[in-house]
Formats: C-alpha cells, structure tokens, sequence
C-alpha cells in the first residue's frame, strides 16, 4: 500500500511540475521578427510610376546586395509604397501583408540626405501612430543623396526620434532628383 501512494504522490508532484513548466514557457503577446531579402519602392503620380528594388537574396554577410538608384523628377508630388519579401521560402513569401496586420508593432522610419526631397504623410497604425508602409515623396530641385529605410520591429515609441525596438532592416537606396 505504501507504493501505491508513493507512486499517487510522486505522479501528482510531476503532473503539478509539468504543469508549471508548460505555463512558465507559455508564448508572449510578441510578434516574431521578419527575416527580409528584399524590398521594393513602387513610386507613382504626375505621369510617372515605377519600382526601385534593394535585394539580399543570401541574406546579411554573403554577397552585396542589389540596389537600385531611385531616379525621379523633379517638381512632383508621388505616391509611395513599400513591398517587403522573403526570397529564402519556397514560394517567396511576400511579407508586406503580415506587417500590415501587426502595424502597431512596426514601424517604417526615412532616413533623407536629398535636398530637393521631402517625405512626408506616413500612413498611420490601428491605433493612429505613424506606420510609413505609404507615404508622399515631393520633389523639388535637382539633387541627390541618400535615402535610408528602416523598419523598426516592436518600437518603443512610434513619435520619437529614434523610436527604438529591433531593426528588421535598415536600407540606403541612393536617389537622383533629375
């Protein structure tokens, strides 16, 4: 009979241990980060309407990525969007719509050293913080620089100046106001 309850006992000691374990390893409220290869900038208005790409296939430390040089006219206003893919799934996995449904744990931030360009009108998370997977691109004179995208992943505050959380990825494309 002492078995018996030693064995009642000591199941019950590793039902309740289990039981914790399987709460303590519970899943957070988190959203997993992006793994991204590339990223396309579909520009359009005033009679123009072309994309841009920055591509990674291998991902960070093989090969230089592809980028293209944003080359846009000047005097316009243009329409952005951002198009974000995996190319290392089979098919490619188009992530644009899953970061659409998390927008209130991202953010697109534009980093923007052209002169004769101004960003501006980033479209807004569900919960009315900026986004930025759209915005207006206002050309004004012939310049060029630099145009640094980057998307911030669980920010910490989307207002901020640097709105910290993790960095998806954070791109230059360079740009030619013509």
């Amino acid at each position: 009979m002492k078995h018996i309850k030693f064995s009642f006992f000591g199941l019950l000691l590793i039902g309740i241990t289990a039981l914790s374990l399987m709460t303590a390893c519970k899943k957070d409220n988190q959203t997993e980060q992006e793994f991204i290869t590339k990223i396309v900038v579909h520009l359009s208005g005033a009679g123009f309407d072309k994309e841009f790409v920055w591509q990674d296939r291998d991902g960070d430390g093989g090969a230089a990525p592809l980028i293209d040089t944003i080359s846009i006219p000047a005097n316009v206003q243009l329409s952005a969007s951002l198009h974000v893919f995996d190319e290392s799934q089979t098919p490619v996995a188009d992530v644009t719509e899953e970061i659409k449904a998390e927008n209130t744990a991202h953010l697109f931030v534009y980093k923007n050293s052209v002169a004769g360009l101004t960003i501006s009108d980033l479209n807004t998370d569900n919960n009315g913080k900026p986004f930025g997977l759209e915005s207006k691109w206002t050309t004004t004179t012939v310049s060029s620089g630099l145009v640094e995208i980057l998307l911030h992943h669980e920010p910490t505050d989307k207002t901020a100046a640097e709105p910290g959380g993790e960095i998806d990825f954070d791109v230059a494309f360079p740009v030619k106001v013509r």
